[in-house]
């Protein structure tokens, strides 16, 4: 079992557990925009302990930008509070949770060419297996999540 030193980061893998869950990791983050770009830092950390570098987890780190932007835009950000973030899975998938603090579940939106936003779910659910939304058990409002599978990469 593995403890990481980034601030505020619990991540532990996992030998001997079954393929399903092989990571866990998790972490609390303010609201504000560079949360998605430490979000990312630390999956990359989390996913680097499997040791598979034939796996490409690109769309793992995309999908939990999108999640966290999601959160600080439209759900703990407007009270400048924190959201919390939880990675968990293996070799053949990872879920992603993002938690926050609003009651109003995500919808698909539509976007013109000129919005400058509005495409988030729609990249979350082209990349992601599945994707959905329910109540948090972490003292928040709602939890966002997306089942996330790596591209293997062909020498």
């Amino acid at each position: 079992m593995q403890n990481f030193t980034a601030p505020y980061l619990q991540a532990i893998v996992l030998p001997g557990r079954s393929p399903a869950v092989a990571l866990e990791g998790s972490v609390w983050l303010p609201c504000r925009e560079a949360s998605a770009s430490q979000a990312r830092v630390l999956l990359r950390t989390l996913l680097a302990q499997l040791e598979s570098p034939e796996l490409d987890w690109c769309n793992a780190e995309l999908v939990a930008s999108e999640l966290v932007t999601n959160a600080v835009i439209h759900g703990s950000g407007r009270s400048g509070g924190l959201i919390f973030v939880r990675f968990e899975g293996s070799v053949e998938q990872l879920r992603i949770e993002v938690h926050d603090s609003s009651r109003a579940l995500p919808t698909v939106q539509s976007a013109s060419l000129d919005d400058e936003g509005g495409r988030g779910l729609h990249l979350v659910e082209l990349l992601g297996a599945a994707w959905g939304s329910e109540g948090s058990d972490v003292g928040l409002s709602k939890r966002v999540w997306a089942i996330v599978r790596p591209d293997r990469n062909v020498p």
